[in-house]
């Protein structure tokens, strides 16, 4: 008898299809929360089988981890790595940060108004991976913003993050606008001290 195989996918087409998977992730814990985001919604979305995912991911904890780290990674991305420490872009982060976009399209937003109080009931692998998003976040605006002072922009990480969940929440148009209006004051405030 001769046996068919079916060819093996290459190292690159498998990278590929992780990508698309990290992604797909990311996109969907933001729109939807981590469970009311399942595996099959994440691959279909990927545009692969729901078998393939254990090729990639031993569970859903471990591609949950994967893709809060993918959402920072795109949040973060007004900051070049070559241009650590800047201010044109720290203040551009914030700018978008505060804006009514990012209210009304979590899934390319910042993922910690949306997850952390989700997260904060998940396994130690998520919070590593919301940790150390809030660290890098932190450390870009802290060099770009207070001299180096990560304290200060975490603090001022709280108030954004703070805002957003806020506006998000509410349904009434008016206080929305306020709720972002305040956050933008403040916001001008502390970076202008």
């Amino acid at each position: 008898l001769r046996r068919f195989f079916l060819p093996r996918r290459s190292t690159e087409e498998k990278a590929e299809s992780r990508i698309k998977i990290l992604e797909a992730a990311a996109h969907l814990i933001r729109i939807h929360g981590i469970e009311g985001t399942s595996v099959s919604q994440i691959m279909d979305r990927a545009g692969l089988t729901h078998g393939g995912f254990y090729r990639h991911f031993e569970s859903k904890e471990e591609l949950v981890a994967e893709a809060i780290a993918e959402a920072f990674k795109a949040g973060l991305n007004w900051f070049d790595d070559d241009k650590s420490g800047s201010r044109t872009q720290a203040l551009a982060y914030l700018d978008q940060y505060l804006d009514a976009t990012h209210v009304s399209e979590p899934e390319i937003g910042c993922p910690m108004p949306t997850l952390s109080a989700e997260i904060a009931r998940g396994g130690d692998d998520w919070k590593s991976a919301l940790s150390k998003g809030l660290d890098r976040a932190s450390t870009r605006l802290a060099e770009g913003v207070f001299d180096g002072d990560q304290t200060q922009a975490i603090g001022l990480l709280s108030q954004l993050v703070g805002a957003i969940a806020l506006a998000r929440a509410v349904n009434d148009a008016a206080l929305r606008e306020r709720l972002l209006t305040a956050a933008i004051d403040r916001v001008q405030l502390t970076v202008d001290e």
